[in-house]
């Protein structure tokens, strides 16, 4: 496991990773502060657009490049960006000439509308394709947070989207963690602990300022609680530093919650510091909290009927599928 400064390029994209909940959007938050960083949301490109090839075809052709184009403009994800939307579609239409190229575009066009030199990008779930990002940006930095997998269960509990199952949750958290691991060698990969960014934001942020060349701003540390979202979960990331949000899974999850998440995480528990609190879970629980999972991961497939069902009747209206997903209050990831 890497902690070691990145080494991208001071002026190359870069990317904020980590399982749901992990406070992926508390230090999207922090950097937009800086004078010079500006990081776009949540875009789930991969989801939307980069695993969509066989749909949308070779973007160097300009007619497929539109339609690719056009789909994702229409999505409220990207509509929650603020941008000039006509603007953008010109700009993409012209500069999407491929996949990387697509989200690259995308990314620097958000950072000149905010006024600032470098811009990045923030999907928790991109973790899981961590090592594509590096490829396709040899410039770029990817930062990767990681929060104590039991209170990460304990946050998506409180999610209208969560899975409602533990077992399920941890495995998200083990997937978007291994999927992050695979670049800890590069020295272009960063990694943060939540845990560490709350106790001592001061000094974190400062190292990871210097990992992507850029001065500590002390802006950075203050919070903006005034500033509003469609989606409630992410205006408590907008205020100040909560050292509440520590360890709160001690007085929010069951033991044998605490059991299934430790024995899920497994070896990374103690990998990345945390400390099993729970006697190792045995065949019984570990029996009920697979099931339970199946159960979580079947009623999601049935939820999201509608929206498959679309994508494979019309896969290029993407607007439409993130209608049907959000109805059922299940999104991509």
């Amino acid at each position: 496991m890497s902690g070691a400064a990145a080494a991208g390029r001071p002026d190359g994209p870069v990317f904020v990773v980590g399982a749901p909940r992990s406070g992926t959007t508390l230090l999207r938050a922090m950097l937009n502060r800086h004078p010079r960083l500006a990081l776009c949301d949540e875009t789930f490109f991969f989801y939307w657009v980069a695993q969509r090839r066989r749909v949308f075809g070779d973007l160097a052709d300009s007619a497929r490049r539109a339609r690719a184009v056009d789909r994702f403009l229409e999505t409220r994800r990207i509509g929650r960006l603020g941008l000039d939307l006509e603007a953008l579609r010109a700009h993409l239409h012209r500069e999407a000439t491929s996949y990387p190229r697509f989200l690259r575009e995308l990314i620097a066009f958000y950072a000149r509308a905010q006024g600032k030199p470098r811009g990045g990008e923030k999907t928790p779930q991109h973790a899981q394709v961590a090592a594509t990002l590096l490829d396709w940006y040899p410039d770029a930095t990817l930062i990767h947070l990681v929060r104590d997998p039991r209170d990460v269960v304990a946050s998506l509990r409180r999610m209208p989207w969560g899975s409602g199952s533990p077992c399920a949750d941890a495995a998200l958290w083990r997937d978007c963690v291994a999927g992050a691991e695979a670049c800890e060698r590069d020295p272009r990969f960063l990694l943060v602990r939540y845990e560490t960014l709350i106790e001592r934001p001061g000094a974190e942020l400062a190292r990871v300022c210097a990992a992507l060349g850029e001065e500590f701003a002390p802006a950075m540390l203050e919070g903006e609680p005034g500033r509003r979202s469609d989606r409630w979960w992410f205006e408590r990331a907008q205020g100040g530093v909560e050292t509440t949000r520590v360890e709160r899974w001690r007085s929010e999850l069951s033991p044998d919650d605490v059991a299934v998440v430790e024995w899920v995480a497994g070896e990374r528990l103690a990998r990345y510091g945390y400390v099993a609190a729970a006697p190792p879970a045995g065949a019984a629980l570990r029996l009920r909290a697979r099931t339970q999972a199946a159960a979580a991961a079947l009623r999601r497939r049935l939820r999201q009927l509608p929206a498959l069902g679309y994508r494979w009747l019309r896969p290029d209206r993407l607007a439409a599928e993130e209608a049907v997903i959000d109805a059922a209050r299940d999104p991509p990831g």
